[in-house]
This record gives C-alpha cells, structure tokens and sequence, in this order.
C-alpha cells in the first residue's frame, strides 16, 4: 500500500530535511471494499469493460480516502490502459465522483477503445 500526502506538507526551499508523520485514525473502509464499491459504481453509471486497480490512499488536511484507478478493456485485447479515478471516503465509504468526472472517464474509455479498433 502506498500513502500520498497533500496539504499536509508546506512547501520548504532545497534542503536536506526529517519528516515524521503520525496520523491515527480508523479506516472503515479497507482498500479492498473501495476497490468493489469503484467497480459497482463505474458499471452501474458508465457501462461494461471498466474496472477499478489497486487503490492507494490518500491523506489531506482534509480527508482520508482511497484513489481507484479505473482501467479499461476489451474481451480481444484485454487491458487497454487508464481512464480515469475514483476517489471513496476511507471513513464514510462514499464515492466521491461528481457527472463531470464520470464523463472524463466515459470519455476517456470511448478514445481508448476507439484507437485499438482502427
């Protein structure tokens, strides 16, 4: 599992420097459950043939979630590449994706796939 930091850090000049980050809380949501609920939701609102990766967390100075990577493929050539994310509420479970990310990622999927069937 990987953890991306943001906002949490300031921006310092070049330096040589020791960051130490402890962050205690209760994920009620496992890296695993992010994963089916990105796939349940990106196959009830986009369609068939995406799917969601491994997830990496994040944490804000706001939130903690999980980051799903969505990928697209088809039966012929199997995995075709990325298309988009899907960020879920590492506490509260909830997909944090609005219509506009949805259509980046319909978007996104429909190029790809276009581009492997000239």
């Amino acid at each position: 599992m990987s953890v991306e930091l943001q906002g949490v850090v300031p921006q310092l000049p070049t330096a040589r420097i020791d960051v130490s980050i402890n962050v205690s809380t209760t994920l009620n949501v496992t890296a695993y459950t992010a994963k089916r609920k990105a796939n349940t939701f990106v196959l009830n609102r986009i369609g068939t043939g995406l799917f969601g990766d491994e997830p990496q967390l994040i944490v804000t100075d706001r939130l903690i979630c999980w980051r799903v990577p969505i990928f697209v493929s088809m039966a012929s050539r199997g995995r075709l590449g990325q298309v988009g994310q899907i960020e879920i509420d590492a506490q509260t479970g909830e997909i944090l994706a609005d219509d506009n990310s949805l259509k980046d990622i319909a978007a996104n999927a429909e190029r790809l796939v276009a581009s492997f069937a000239l």
